[in-house]
């Protein structure tokens, strides 16, 4: 893994962009590490017998509440273990049963990876993540969440335009996300997309965890733009890793190649005079999940 302190020059471009890609951050071996690592936590842990079905959509900006899977006591409880979220495609509509691998209907595992997976936890806990968090002037990294994304051929659906702020509530500080694409992510197989400076305005959109713990609710209106003008596709080798502001508008469209586009990806927060209230749907627990870097 490189050891990573960011340049002035570095720390200027994420600050004018809000976003910033570092190139060779895991070697291609890791890389190749992690996807057959997380092929074993998909045969350890997923029984498609007894597994609750639960899809992965993403928020639609003409949609008053979250997509039904942030609605059920799965999401909300998926904190703290390793869960499984499936490709809308991922089953037959006429028989229920699975309409491919088991490795491709998976959109993403989650949430805590980054504790429970001795491979993972070695990326997200590393030296080399706490220097960048040094060269942001990070006093208290804190880490609460990550997740495995797939985006499998022909199934890894659509991300729509959205900034993190509006899902993660640190009641002010700053929301740090990295992704570290574990293939070539290019246009076809769904890279990252970009409006540069689009962090200078805060979002205005929340993912509320109701008081009754029923589910979620979007508050306030959303500013991430909708139109393709503005975006910048961030083309990315396999071990890069792109730090996302939490403010930043970003996005993805569906793979529509054969080639896979695996990614792992987790959120830091400035924990020194952070407030994570109970609107959060991500809520600690006593499985210590929830990371101090330093």
């Amino acid at each position: 893994m490189k050891d990573v302190t960011l340049s002035t020059e570095q720390v200027q471009k994420f600050k004018q962009d809000g976003y910033l890609i570092i190139e060779n951050f895991l070697p291609a071996s890791q890389c190749e590490l992690l996807k057959e690592k997380i092929k074993d936590v998909i045969d350890q842990n997923l029984n498609l017998e007894t597994h609750p079905r639960t899809l992965f959509t993403t928020y639609q900006a003409n949609k008053a509440e979250p997509d039904a899977h942030m609605m059920t006591d799965y999401f909300l409880n998926s904190g703290d273990g390793i869960n499984f979220f499936f490709e809308e495609g991922a089953f037959s509509k006429e028989t229920g049963e699975l309409a491919c691998s088991k490795y491709h209907a998976v959109n993403k595992i989650g949430h805590a990876l980054h504790t429970d997976v001795p491979e993972f936890k070695e990326v997200a806990q590393s030296e080399a993540v706490k220097n960048v968090c040094r060269s942001l002037e990070i006093k208290k990294p804190t880490l609460p969440q990550s997740m495995y994304i797939f985006k499998s051929p022909g199934l890894g659906g659509e991300v729509t335009p959205h900034k993190d702020n509006s899902f993660l509530h640190t009641g002010g500080t700053r929301l740090l996300g990295l992704w570290i694409p574990l293939d070539d992510a290019m246009k076809d197989n769904g890279c990252l997309w970009f409006i540069p400076g689009s962090h200078r305005e805060a979002a205005t959109l929340f993912m509320n965890r109701r008081e009754d713990n029923t589910g979620c609710v979007f508050v306030g209106e959303n500013n991430s733009k909708q139109g393709d003008e503005e975006y910048v596709a961030a083309e990315v080798k396999r071990g890069s890793l792109v730090l996302i502001d939490g403010d930043v508008v970003h996005k993805s469209y569906p793979n529509t190649s054969s080639r896979s586009r695996n990614a792992f990806t987790f959120h830091l927060y400035e924990g020194e005079g952070a407030n994570w209230g109970a609107t959060n749907w991500n809520q600690p627990t006593d499985k210590g999940t929830f990371v101090e870097l330093y």
